[in-house]
């Protein structure tokens, strides 16, 4: 018999015969072994309830004693999904949304399901072709197809309000400003996961990844209206506060924060402190300097302990909920020195204080100077010299002077205990009470035997 291949369409009605009369063979050996879940087979019998087009199924055509026998090369999981609901496999149930929502096959109006049977799809029907060649063909189908990713398939599976806010707001002008998503991220729909990835955070509270969109993408596909909006608008206002925190002299596209974890981490922190009833004020500098210092100096390698371990968060585990909680209230006490215009917060002192000391523990180890930014050496804001016995950090004290309105590691200062009575400061924390500020925090007094 000559090879030829031949382009036809067949009704849903014809594949259901094929199948009865026992001339439809599924699954060839050459075929994967594969189950659609129960959300796209839904929406894949919603696309034919909508007379939606789907793509070319391939078979190979033999004939056998006066019969025609129809081998699927691919397609095999549509044809299992249509005959499974002509024999009232499974329900229309969510994600549907229509009106035949909860019903099977034979459930539906007769004049529906007339439709469903005269519904045609477009074969290519292959004659005359030797197994080699059919595995071969079956080969080239699949070959140089992309596979879909989670969030290409939650496209299919989930269809509905949250998915099509996250996609209009993935289209933010600002994002692009950040420099969070590149070419490619954006056609594998991988900005539309991330944002979807915050959005369930924002509605949710910090999960660990992904599993939270699925859950959102259910709960919130008919999403009402009143709610949307707003958690779009809280969503864009803390968009907004991050593009005035980096503007063009400081573009976050050229720092660390760009990074999912890290973004992931910031964007949550501004959250928490404007649901806190906090406010990003005009003038953001002193904040800026204490960002720049940090994106030099957090690396897993880093001598500063909790900048190291700040990085660590970011690599093993970042996806976590307790890693991602974990860097969101470090850099949220970074930020609430210029939000609250205040340091009155315990979890703030004692993560401004570490962080401060550990920078200063680094710089200078043996304590004979002041490391903490921006001085170079220590000088006492009291006596304005420098005594050699006084400089542990059990005889010093951290404090911001008076008048300050934004209290950020880079104008934090140090003096001696001994000339405290002699600063003129608004907030003064002793070196003496600087335990570690998060778990596991770094004991400063047990380790000079080590310097």
């Amino acid at each position: 018999m000559a090879k030829k291949w031949q382009s036809s369409p067949h009704t849903i009605a014809d594949i259901r015969e094929w199948n009865g009369n026992g001339t439809l063979l599924l699954q060839p050996d050459y075929q994967r072994r594969e189950v659609w879940g129960d959300a796209a087979r839904v929406m894949l019998i919603d696309s034919i309830l909508n007379d939606i087009p789907m793509p070319k199924i391939f078979v190979s055509r033999t004939i056998k004693e006066m019969r025609t026998y129809r081998s699927v090369i691919d397609g095999q999981q549509r044809i299992s999904t249509i005959l499974s609901f002509l024999e009232d496999g499974f329900k229309l149930e969510d994600p549907y949304n229509g009106p035949y929502d909860g019903m099977t096959f034979s459930q539906l109006p007769s004049e529906v399901r007339d439709d469903v049977l005269l519904y045609a799809i477009d074969f290519n029907e292959a004659s005359g072709l030797p197994p080699e060649e059919l595995r071969e063909v079956y080969s080239r189908v699949n070959k140089y197809l992309v596979p879909l990713n989670r969030q290409e398939l939650r496209k299919a599976d989930f269809p509905g309000e949250f998915l099509r806010i996250s996609e209009e707001m993935a289209n933010l002008d600002s994002l692009d400003e950040l420099g969070l998503f590149n070419a490619t991220a954006r056609r594998r729909s991988l900005d539309v996961e991330y944002v979807s990835e915050l959005l369930a955070a924002q509605l949710r509270g910090i999960s660990d990844k992904k599993d939270a969109i699925d859950v959102c993408c259910r709960d919130y596909a008919a999403w009402p209206e009143a709610d949307s909006s707003a958690a779009r608008a809280e969503f864009e206002r803390v968009i907004t506060d991050i593009t005035k925190i980096f503007d063009s002299n400081y573009p976050m596209k050229k720092t660390r924060w760009k990074q999912k974890a890290d973004f992931y981490s910031f964007f949550f922190a501004v959250l928490s402190l404007r649901r806190g009833g906090f406010s990003l004020p005009v003038d953001v500098s002193v904040l800026r300097q204490d960002l720049m210092l940090l994106d030099k100096r957090i690396a897993p390698t880093a001598e500063v302990p909790i900048l190291s371990k700040y990085a660590v968060y970011c690599v093993s585990q970042a996806n976590s909920a307790s890693s991602r909680n974990w860097r969101m209230q470090f850099i949220r006490a970074i930020l609430r020195g210029t939000y609250a215009a205040a340091m009155d917060d315990d979890e703030q002192r004692a993560i401004m204080s570490e962080t401060a000391t550990d920078i200063r523990f680094a710089i200078d180890p043996s304590f004979t100077g002041d490391g903490c930014p921006p001085a170079e050496g220590f000088e006492c804001g009291g006596c304005g010299g420098f005594d050699e016995g006084e400089t542990s950090l059990a005889k010093t004290v951290l404090y911001w002077p008076t008048g300050t309105t934004a209290f950020q590691l880079s104008n934090a200062r140090w003096a001696h205990v001994k000339c405290r009575g002699d600063i003129a400061a608004e907030v003064v924390i002793d070196g003496a009470d600087m335990p570690g500020a998060i778990e596991d925090g770094y004991d400063y007094d047990n380790d000079e035997d080590e310097v």
